[in-house]
């Protein structure tokens, strides 16, 4: 007989053997529950089964092993920016929490921080509104003496103009009233202007034969503005409900 109609060649077989062992493989991992894959010659039966079962395990294993370790990666990439996220939270909150508004310059006895309507909310609002304060104050004190020193002596010019707070609408008092509001606005526009890295209020020292900036000469500062401030209200609503000036109002 011809050996070409019955023998196959040791080519032949190998590559045949190793095209059956590919397809057992991959059946194995689409099916594990199944169990090991059927060949279809049973010659070749018992002498693949073996390189079957270890080939099925093979590649059921990295898959197995692949995605707990996938999804473990992803997991703990979560975990590392929620706790990034966190500590980020957590210094940020700290230095909020620094910042005492009951421990700053002029909460005193007996009334401490007063803040009924609750402005400073932070410490951007507190050293914009303390800055606000101590330029009112300071200007307070300006205007409650010039009330009063304008009800003793008047400039030039300003003869026929009454001494009290009616002054401002009145004759030359007008023109007066202007240029003062002027001076204000140059200076605030300017001058005054806050430095952030400096404390609120601090546009410098216009005295220099007087250099004294402790705390309790700036405390200082504060209450007599605060003073001041009620001063000049007092003197501005008794002249427009009374018509006298400041001085007259002492009774003098």
């Amino acid at each position: 007989f011809s050996c070409s109609d019955t023998c196959v060649s040791p080519a032949s077989f190998l590559a045949a053997r190793h095209l059956k062992t590919s397809m057992a493989a991959s059946l194995a991992f689409v099916q594990k529950s199944q169990g090991l894959a059927q060949t279809s010659a049973p010659a070749l039966r018992g002498a693949g089964q073996v390189q079957v079962q270890s080939d099925a395990k093979q590649s059921g294993v990295f898959p197995s092993v692949a995605l707990p370790v996938a999804a473990a990666t992803v997991l703990g990439g979560f975990v590392c920016a929620a706790k990034s996220r966190a500590g980020k939270r957590t210094r940020a909150s700290g230095i909020v929490c620094n910042f005492n508004k009951e421990a700053q310059l002029g909460a005193q006895d007996p009334l401490g921080f007063w803040d009924p309507a609750g402005f400073c909310e932070d410490e951007a609002k507190f050293k914009d509104f303390r800055a606000k304060e101590l330029k009112h104050g300071r200007l307070a004190m300006m205007g409650a003496l010039g009330m009063l020193a304008q009800s003793v002596v008047q400039v030039p010019g300003m003869e026929g103009v009454p001494k009290g707070v009616t002054a401002a609408l009145t004759g030359n008092g007008q023109t007066g009233f202007l240029a003062i509001l002027a001076i204000i606005a140059g200076l605030e526009a300017a001058v005054f202007v806050q430095d952030p890295s400096k404390e609120p209020g601090n546009f410098g020292n216009p005295l220099p034969w007087f250099d004294d900036y402790s705390p309790e000469m700036r405390a200082r500062e504060i209450n007599n503005g605060r003073i001041a401030m009620f001063s000049a209200i007092g003197i501005i609503s008794s002249s427009l409900y009374t018509g006298k000036s400041a001085i007259e109002q002492f009774g003098l």
